[in-house]
């Protein structure tokens, strides 16, 4: 777990608006908890996701999308880590197809 990429408060909001949870996961700092949620928003919101990691001159980054097809939309995140990307992308989504 990379905590220096951990966003706290973008883990309270996952917790309790999408995933609907008590509590606070590290959502945005462990693959296995950032996974549930990816599994949450293609099951509950029907999403597709995306994932592409870039090897570059400053290093790796990780962008990540959600597409809805019922609105013809993607959510697009980017990233140092995957969780961080993720959880970017299912807020900007969920804000979206939920209507905030």
């Amino acid at each position: 777990m990379r905590t220096e990429y951990a966003d706290r408060e973008l883990d309270q909001f996952i917790a309790a608006r999408v995933m609907e949870k008590k509590g606070t996961l590290p959502y945005t700092s462990d693959i296995t908890q950032a996974w549930l949620l990816v599994e949450r928003m293609m099951r509950q919101y029907h999403c597709e996701l995306k994932m592409d990691m870039f090897l570059g001159v400053s290093g790796e980054l990780w962008v990540v999308s959600f597409y809805s097809p019922r609105k013809c939309k993607r959510y697009e995140s980017r990233a140092k880590t995957a969780p961080l990307a993720i959880c970017r992308a299912a807020k900007e989504a969920y804000l979206d197809l939920v209507g905030g």
